[in-house]
């Protein structure tokens, strides 16, 4: 067991819990904008996830072998474009199904900076979530490394080889989770004013540009994870992460003007 990997480990559970909740208590404390719009960011993060993911789960396997014959790449690409339209789709029109109606029955405002602390929320809770997951994944680490052995393991080459992953593990193995939990935030709140602009304005085709913006980076992200490694992965990620930012700032100042005017 590398007590560096395990520091590194820690290091990025308390940022991707950390971050998106300072995020969220700058926005308050900035704009004044409730933790209530947060938390409803999180709330309907997880009540479209309890259809979504279900669903990916018992469709993606029938259909990526549905499409194997056609070749493993043709395979994996179809998967790709369907688990990216899936998350666009039910993300990004979950969002414009809050704001229209449960945000308009509810008083609260449609404004830059709501959007901007439920897009927080709706990314933040997602962060939180891997998280757990990376926390998981430590203590893994932890009991099969560790000197001595923690878990009495059986005798199979396969398992032996799984440990010996593990133990091969660096920082720089974790480090990129880190850093896509923070670009996913920003494109998170990027979609959340772009829905929020397709109301304001009254443009449907701004729904429709955010699921096939959410589509085109998941199925890239699954697609070159499986192709092309992580690095080249995180790059693609971190180049729609800046698109995201810069709409994000653009989007701020045009929804400002709208306001004043």
């Amino acid at each position: 067991m590398d007590p560096l990997v395990v520091a590194t480990f820690a290091v990025v559970i308390l940022l991707e819990i950390i971050v998106p909740l300072a995020l969220g208590y700058w926005i308050v404390r900035r704009f004044g904008v409730p933790w209530r719009i947060f938390l409803l960011g999180a709330l309907f993060f997880i009540a479209v996830q309890v259809v979504h993911t279900p669903l990916v789960l018992v469709t993606q396997s029938p259909l990526y072998f549905a499409l194997l014959p056609s070749g493993t790449a043709m395979a994996l690409a179809g998967l790709a474009v369907y688990l990216g339209l899936m998350a666009g789709l039910f993300e990004e029109i979950g969002r414009y199904v809050v704001y229209r109606y449960y945000f308009r029955r509810r008083g609260i405002p449609l404004t830059r900076e709501t959007g901007l602390q439920f897009g927080a929320g709706w990314g933040g809770v997602e962060s939180i979530f891997v998280a757990l997951l990376v926390l998981s994944s430590m203590v893994s680490y932890i009991a099969l490394t560790s000197d001595g052995g923690m878990v009495p393991l059986p005798d199979d080459p396969a398992v032996q080889a799984q440990v010996e992953t593990l133990k091969a593990l660096t920082p720089l193995d974790i480090l990129p989770g880190l850093a896509e939990r923070m670009m996913t935030i920003t494109l998170h709140v990027a979609w959340s004013l772009l829905v929020l602009a397709s109301l304001v304005y009254g443009e449907r085709l701004l729904l429709v540009l955010a699921v096939l913006w959410h589509a085109a980076v998941d199925a890239a992200a699954v697609y070159l994870a499986a192709t092309m490694g992580i690095l080249v992965t995180e790059a693609v990620v971190f180049v729609f992460a800046v698109i995201g930012l810069i709409y994000i700032l653009w989007e701020w100042r045009r929804m400002g003007a709208r306001a004043a005017s």
